[in-house]
């Protein structure tokens, strides 16, 4: 299959992580430029790839048939409204973008434009998270009951040197929960309600420091998401599926799946099943299993897949109007969290 012809926009760390990715696979896609008016260009070895200042100068002047859009977040519907423009494929990282307005705007000029489009939700290309889709459409655990989540870490006290990370949205609300909203809503269903509440009470910083959400899905199960980045904890995705290495492995889950017939436990998997078939109650013994663990690097896996949507018009696994969705899910959380009342995500029916 032919490589890709690629740009990336923003090279800042998820760019960073983009760019090292794309020339680790030549099979999957060419590097042809970056653009980033503020990163240090001498900080990059790009293989003879151009280095821009301007987003619009690098589309004009190299014409990439694809671009990875890993610019600041508040800057994610001009530079997908560039891409439209010019009839090039992009992958967003996400949110797709700040607001439900601007998700709107975006979800409709990709259908005006005809453009491939994919969402950079990354977690979803995850072994565990592959592994852990597939026990639950096959019924392994029957219908889910309730979802229990829990991120739990310390960010050192010299991330919160940089001002805009001690200000309200620079918290675990909106920088961390939608990686857990969008996992639950793969693995769950579409969510009909949330309500949310917050505190500051560890650091005292204008921002949370912890959020808590009930989260309702439209086929009737519950869900449970507890985030904070002031305490120190094995309990994050992160260090239970190694897919960042900047979080040491810790070996423990961070989600618990429970159904009618059995239960769930990942990233490391560990499936619950009544230990005599077919005696099912809180009177019958349990027993549980590891499954088998596979890895695989989730960037490495959504690039390909990228090539494959572009070149053989392969699906999508995240759309932009998937991501639309998992952003007003966070949104209604935080909004819930201000007023800590019930509030419903807003609808995307594209």
């Amino acid at each position: 299959m032919k490589p890709l012809r690629i740009a990336v926009l923003g090279a800042g760390l998820i760019g960073r992580r983009h760019i090292e990715t794309i020339l680790a696979m030549p099979e999957a896609a060419e590097l042809l430029a970056v653009a980033d008016p503020i990163a240090d260009p001498g900080q990059f070895d790009l293989k003879g790839a151009p280095w821009f200042a301007n987003e619009s100068e690098l589309l004009d002047r190299i014409r990439p048939e694809a671009v990875i859009v890993a610019t600041p977040n508040a800057l994610h519907l001009d530079h997908g409204t560039l891409c439209c423009e010019r009839g090039i494929h992009f992958l967003m990282e996400k949110p797709v973008t700040v607001t439900i307005a601007e998700a709107a705007a975006l979800v409709r000029l990709v259908a005006e434009s005809g453009v491939k489009t994919l969402v950079g939700h990354h977690r979803r290309y995850l072994a565990p998270v592959e592994d852990a889709k597939t026990v639950i459409e096959s019924g392994k655990i029957g219908r889910v009951v309730a979802a229990s989540v829990l991120w739990a870490t310390r960010k050192p006290d010299d991330y919160f040197q940089t001002a805009w990370r001690t200000q309200p949205g620079g918290g675990p609300l909106l920088i961390n929960a939608i990686h857990e909203i969008d996992m639950l809503r793969h693995l769950c269903g579409e969510i009909a309600a949330v309500g949310g509440i917050k505190s500051a009470a560890m650091r005292g910083f204008a921002v949370e420091d912890s959020a808590a959400a009930l989260l309702r899905f439209d086929n009737g199960a519950l869900g449970t998401l507890t985030l904070t980045d002031a305490a120190f904890s094995p309990w994050t995705i992160e260090q239970g599926s190694k897919e960042n290495p900047l979080f040491p492995y810790a070996g423990q889950s961070a989600y618990r799946l429970t159904g009618t017939e059995g239960s769930l436990e990942l990233p490391v998997l560990k499936l619950w099943r009544a230990a005599i078939p077919g005696a099912i109650g809180w009177n019958k013994p349990i027993t549980g299993t590891a499954l088998p663990e596979r890895y695989h690097d989730p960037y490495k896996a959504q690039l390909i897949h990228f090539q494959r949507l572009i070149r053989l018009d392969e699906a999508p696994v995240v759309s932009v109007l998937d991501g639309a969705r998992t952003l007003a899910a966070t949104l209604a959380i935080a909004q819930a969290s201000e007023t800590e009342r019930l509030c419903a995500p807003e609808r995307f029916t594209g």
